[in-house]
This record gives structure tokens, C-alpha cells and sequence, in this order.
């Protein structure tokens, strides 16, 4: 194709060379033609008109070199007229969301004034493509994806085709429809060798199942996708960066202190700017945040997510935070983070996480009645599709709440069913395994301090160390502080 390509770009003929590149410029950044294509650029009689400065951008991005992506972007854009080539470019290169959705909108009116020198297929992938990152309608995302696979399947672009489908994929995860995500992975093209574009996006296929196995429950299956999604050499802002921030939550989930310090670093390599409309530094902090808690460092976790509360767009994340603070003993601010979380679309496992948390808030404010409601829809909204994740949490005030309501009697007990087996298998598992924190407070035991004096010792609020003295008792298989004190000296 590409020698195709450049035959029709004559050097004598100024506009029928244009013509050839604007026809063919989209597909061959998809088929991973990149440098091919910027060699072709420079070969251009006039290597300085607008349409030529833009293409080269989009092909400095996607090569990693963003400086170079922005100068020459800048050129084009001063002296370019707004018509398909520009609306595309702008639909690549714009990094916040604001501004990419702006693009979107632009591009999507674009593609209804499509002509004969302009590809269609790949422009209504990369239509489908941007929608997904924004996140303001996976539905329509879902759907502009399946088109674009149609559409590449009539056209025979078989490259496009599979990039439609591993981002439809992507798009059914997020949308928390993990059945039918992982029926378009099983049946996913295999590519021939690794693409320009693959590197560009970076280990989605793994990802997806990595990120399905977590809100799942199955955080061993999780890690088992995740750790070979890792690169190091990554950019930090693609589907091996989220592949990251899972695999940081799976470790969390199952207490792998071992793997804490490896954890921090993993989380290093997620880009602190946004990319695509993502709001990587929000995801990061969060996780970040879980991270601290995790080790002991509850003050520290506070002051890593504080920045996250300030930035709306990021629904899963601010969900994940929403419990972080629950189970910090900070209702006021576990609400702001709900009212972010709430503010956009929720995808059907971080809604549920939201109605988790928001059922435990209700019920640690003595309103039961509200926290039971909660509670039956949570299990509504996460039967269909077994997430488990969000019931999880070794909080004991989640594991009364579930066992009274099981004594209540539920619309869902089957469900419910499974998620209290998932809890004691990952309880036994977990069992005899204290957190850092959890150690602070078991050798304070040991001394005369009264509750109160731990959380004074510790730097922690007086209902978080009861929290931790529950959590001891339980994981140690016993009722009273002397017990607690005389298991440990036993061992």
C-alpha cells in the first residue's frame, strides 16, 4: 500500500500529491506507516504547507517526540484553514479533556461533510477511539466503534478493523460490561508483529483483562495479566500505565507488602500530565494515596489525594477515593469524592463502589434503613456481571453490614451468596496477616496506652485505631487485648 502511496505523490504536481496525502494519511498512521509517512511529508514539493506541517505533527506524537509534535502543530495551525486534515490533527494532538472534546465535536461534524479525499474508516475509528478516552457517553463510543469495524471490514482494512475491535474492547470494560469485553478479546485479530500503534497504546488486551479480573474479585488472575503488561520503557500515559495503577490496586487488595516498595516505583511511571483527555495525575494520586494507607501512612495518604478532590473528569478514580476516605474516618470529604464521582457517567462497577460506600457512611451515621436500601442495589447493579471488588474490603463495618443484611433477607441472595463465599475465602487467606499499621497498633497493645493514647502516639483518629484494634482481634482469632498480646507472645 504504501508504495502505492508514493506513486501517486508526484513531485511535479503540487495539489495531486496534496490530494494523495490527505487521502491516505489517517490509514497509514494506523497501519504503522509512521516514519514512511513523514519521509513522504518531507518529500512533498512544498514539505511547508499547513496540511503537511499537521501530518508531520501527528507523526512526531505517535514516534514519542511531543516537543517536536507541538512546534511543528503550532506551524500548521497558524497559517491552516479548518477542514478535515486540521479537525483530525487537533482530534490526536489535544491532550486535556476539554480540549479533546471540543475536537470530538469538531470531528464529528467533519465526518458528516466527509469527501472523496477523505478517509472515512479511519477517521470514524479514530472518532470512536477519542470518545472512549472522554468518557461522556460509552455508549455511543461503543457504538461508533462497532461502526468504524464495519466499515473497515467493507473496505478491507484489516489493521483498522482490529484496532476497532481491541478499542471496543477497552470501550465494553469501562462501560463495566466485562461478559461481552471478554467474549471481543477472545475473538481479537492477532496482529502480525507489534504496530506503531500498539506501542503507542501499550498492552490493552492485557489490561482489559487485568482491570475485568480486579473489579471481579480475582486479584491473583488480575496481577497474572497486569505484571507482563509492565514495560519500562513506556510513556506513561497508555494502557500499560493503567495496567500499572491496576496491578498497584490487586497488590493493595491482597496485602502484598512485599511488593509495596516495587509498587511506589510502578506508580513513578505513570505520566503526570493528561494525554488523550485522561487525567493521569488524578489516577495516580489516588492509587498513590491507596498505596499509603496500605502501609500505615494514613496522614501521608491524606495529603497525596488531597490534590484529587479540586479536579472534576475522573469518575472511577474519585469512586476508589470515595472509600479511601470512608475507611481514613473522613465522611465529609468520602462525600465531596462521591459528588465528583457522580457528576459524570459511571461505569457500572464504580457505581457500584459508590452505593458501597455510600450504604457504609449511612450506616455508620445510624441511618440502617438507607444503608440496607443501598446496599440491595449495589448487589442489583453488580450481579449480572459478577463484581465483586467493591465488597471486599476487610472494613468490618462492611462485613456487618452484609452479614446483617443477609439476616434481613435480600432481593439478591444468590449474589449475596457469592460475595459473603468470595469474602471468606479471601478472609482466610488474608488471615494472620496485619498491615504495617495494624503491627503500630498491636505493639502498642503491648504497652499500657489506652485507645486514645494510640491514636495520639500514632497520629490517627481515635475511631480509625478502634478500627485497627477489630481488625487485629479478628486476623488473630481473638476477643480481648490480653488475648491479642498473649497470641503474639505465643508465636
Amino acid at each position: 500500500m504504501i508504495d502505492a502511496v508514493r506513486e501517486d505523490i508526484s513531485p511535479t504536481d503540487p495539489e495531486l500529491a496534496r490530494t494523495a496525502l490527505r487521502r491516505n494519511w489517517l490509514r497509514l498512521i494506523l497501519e504503522s506507516r509512521t516514519r514512511e509517512l513523514e519521509q513522504l511529508c518531507l518529500a512533498q514539493p512544498d514539505p511547508h504547507d499547513a496540511h503537511v506541517l499537521l501530518i508531520r505533527a501527528c507523526c512526531r506524537d505517535l514516534l514519542g517526540d511531543s516537543h517536536g509534535a507541538t512546534f511543528l502543530r503550532g506551524q500548521g495551525l497558524s497559517v491552516a484553514a479548518e477542514d478535515f486534515v486540521v479537525c483530525f490533527t487537533e482530534l490526536l494532538l489535544a491532550t486535556d479533556a476539554s480540549a479533546k472534546a471540543v475536537a470530538a465535536d469538531r470531528a464529528r461534524d467533519a465526518l458528516t461533510r466527509c469527501g472523496p479525499e477523505d478517509d472515512y474508516p479511519s477517521a470514524l475509528f479514530l472518532l470512536g477511539w477519542t470518545e472512549v478516552r472522554l468518557r461522556r457517553d460509552l455508549g455511543e463510543a461503543i457504538a461508533l466503534l462497532r461502526s468504524a469495524a464495519d466499515e473497515a471490514r467493507l473496505h478491507d482494512r484489516d489493521e483498522t478493523f482490529r484496532l476497532a475491535q481491541s478499542n471496543l474492547a477497552f470501550a465494553l470494560t469501562h462501560a463495566g460490561l466485562f461478559t461481552e469485553a471478554e467474549q471481543t478479546l477472545d475473538a481479537l485479530p492477532v496482529a502480525a508483529a507489534p504496530s506503531d500503534w500498539d506501542v503507542f497504546e501499550g498492552g490493552l488486551p492485557q489490561a482489559n483483562r487485568g482491570t475485568i479480573a480486579y473489579w471481579r474479585g480475582d486479584y491473583d488472575e488480575a496481577i497474572r495479566h497486569l505484571d507482563p503488561a509492565v514495560a519500562d520503557t513506556a510513556p506513561g500515559h497508555n494502557f500499560e500505565a493503567l495496567a500499572r495503577l491496576y496491578l498497584v490496586m490487586s497488590l493493595v487488595a491482597l496485602k502484598r507488602d512485599d511488593r509495596y516498595y516495587a509498587a511506589s516505583e510502578l506508580i513513578r511511571g505513570v505520566s503526570r500530565a493528561d494525554k488523550h483527555g485522561i487525567p493521569w495525575d488524578t489516577l495516580r494520586r489516588v492509587v498513590s494515596a491507596l498505596l499509603a494507607h496500605a502501609e500505615g501512612h494514613d496522614q501521608r495518604a491524606r495529603t497525596i489525594a488531597a490534590p484529587a478532590l479540586t479536579r472534576p473528569g475522573a469518575a472511577v478514580a474519585h469512586a476508589v477515593l470515595a472509600e479511601l476516605y470512608r475507611v481514613l474516618d473522613e465522611p465529609a470529604l468520602a462525600a465531596q469524592a462521591l459528588r465528583l464521582a457522580s457528576a459524570g457517567a459511571l461505569p457500572r462497577y464504580a457505581r457500584v463502589s459508590t452505593l458501597i460506600t455510600s450504604a457504609a457512611l449511612r450506616s455508620a451515621a445510624g441511618r440502617g434503613s438507607e444503608a440496607h436500601e443501598l446496599l440491595d442495589r449495589a448487589l442489583e447493579a453488580a450481579s449480572s456481571e459478577r463484581i465483586l471488588a467493591p465488597f471486599l474490603s476487610d472494613d468490618p463495618l462492611i462485613g456487618d453490614l452484609l452479614s446483617a443484611h443477609a439476616h434481613r433477607g435480600s432481593r439478591h441472595d444468590p449474589f449475596l451468596a457469592v460475595v459473603l463465599e468470595r469474602r471468606g475465602q479471601l478472609s482466610r487467606r488474608l488471615a494472620g496477616v496485619l498491615t504495617p499499621r495494624e503491627s503500630e497498633v498491636l505493639g502498642c497493645l503491648r504497652t499500657t496506652m489506652t485507645a486514645e493514647e494510640i491514636a495520639a502516639h500514632l497520629g490517627v483518629a481515635y475511631p480509625t485505631v478502634k478500627t485497627h484494634i477489630r481488625s487485629v482481634y479478628r486476623k488473630l482469632g481473638v476477643t480481648t487485648r490480653r488475648e491479642a498480646v498473649r497470641s503474639t507472645l505465643a508465636r
